[in-house]
């Protein structure tokens, strides 16, 4: 449970497509001067073979094929729903109109004459591929603000219901007696109450999502930083009478981290242990190092663990996990999304299982040595 592979970094992919085995090799090696990852693919039947197995981020196409045209290839492109996003950028002898209307009738973006000039072809690349982040980022914050309402929608639907029969019921009393009235306020108010800090947990985490602050990588010992994690959440541990236990090897384990993204994280995995565990449980966080692996902090818990449906979504946000909070907590579905993040942007690796005996879930975060 505590392997460790090494975090991988991708560059954007690039699928080539020319008959000419020559043209195929001078725009692979452009594009791989540039740092870009390449597929070739020499006819059109053969591209959109390759398409069916990997889904590239730009597709440089030749217009006049044998077989299938450049035309018929972007046709068809253009009707695959996990293509139909990737921009195309045609690369032809042609500079007829008629040809580069029809490629842009047919779903390219751009039209690129042989012979041209490296510069002028990564520039184009590079303006397409960035242009597809922004329109990526727009549909993703799209679906995050679609994500965000079905969330207070249905997490206010069932408070306010609350509320609407508590002032039901005073209203229908025909005399209500003073005993009667504070039972109901309080019922109300401390529904409120919990309304107010789900709000305030969401926006709060939506903030520190947002903060994307700088961070300042230094080695750290994982045991002090660990240790200040749990020391910060031991009230809570003691009012579910929960117990957090700390296993760590007696030689000091540095990781190259920021402080303040690793100090995040490790409140929120420790958290969510005692959030999900039932009360009186023990919540186990060990720090290890096996030979040529990361160093690791491994968080187990006693909660129900995960079913498929959470093993899909698990590190998604506004993600709900079939499990509930077993203390009242509040749950917004975006602590183990930004816990992702922010792992990946420390180098590191994250990974969420269930306990191979049954016990619960268990949280794996690795993080590269200082």
């Amino acid at each position: 449970m505590s392997t460790c592979p090494a975090a991988s970094h991708t560059s954007p992919v690039i699928l080539v497509v020319d008959d000419q085995e020559a043209n195929v090799q001078l725009v692979c090696g452009f594009l791989m001067d540039e740092g870009y990852e390449v597929i070739p693919a020499s006819s059109g039947a053969q591209a959109l073979e390759r398409l069916a197995s990997q889904v590239p981020d730009l597709i440089l196409l030749d217009v006049l094929m044998p077989g299938m045209d450049g035309f018929a290839v972007c046709s068809q492109v253009r009707h695959m729903p996990e293509c139909a996003a990737v921009p195309v950028i045609f690369l032809s002898a042609a500079d007829e109109s008629e040809f580069i209307v029809r490629a842009l009738e047919s779903g390219g973006v751009d039209y690129i004459t042989k012979p041209f000039r490296k510069a002028e072809l990564i520039a184009r690349v590079r303006t397409h591929l960035a242009l597809k982040t922004s329109r990526d980022n727009l549909a993703r914050l799209l679906t995050e603000k679609d994500e965000l309402m079905a969330v207070l929608a249905h997490d206010m639907k069932n408070p306010l219901t609350a509320i609407s029969l508590g002032m039901q019921m005073l209203q229908a009393k025909a005399q209500p007696d003073t005993h009667f009235i504070g039972r109901v306020t309080t019922q109300v108010e401390t529904t409120v109450a919990e309304m107010r800090s789900s709000i305030e947990s969401l926006l709060s985490e939506k903030a520190r999502e947002r903060a994307e602050f700088p961070l300042a990588f230094q080695p750290v010992n994982l045991l002090t930083a660990v240790n200040s994690a749990i020391a910060a959440l031991r009230p809570n541990s003691a009012a579910k009478r929960s117990s957090l236990v700390l296993t760590a090897p007696h030689t000091p384990i540095t990781v190259l981290a920021d402080a303040q993204a690793l100090r995040h994280i490790l409140d929120n995995l420790i958290s969510n242990a005692l959030k999900f565990s039932p009360p009186g449980s023990t919540i186990n966080v060990r720090i290890a190092q096996n030979p040529g692996e990361m160093p690791a902090c491994i968080v187990e818990d006693e909660g129900p663990g995960f079913t498929r449906e959470d093993n899909a979504g698990l590190f998604q946000k506004y993600s709900r996990l079939s499990a509930r909070p077993t203390g009242g907590e509040s749950s917004t579905g975006l602590g183990l999304a930004i816990v992702k993040k922010l792992t990946e942007r420390l180098n590191g690796t994250i990974k969420g299982e269930n306990h191979p005996d049954g016990r619960g879930a268990v949280f794996t975060l690795c993080l590269p040595p200082a």
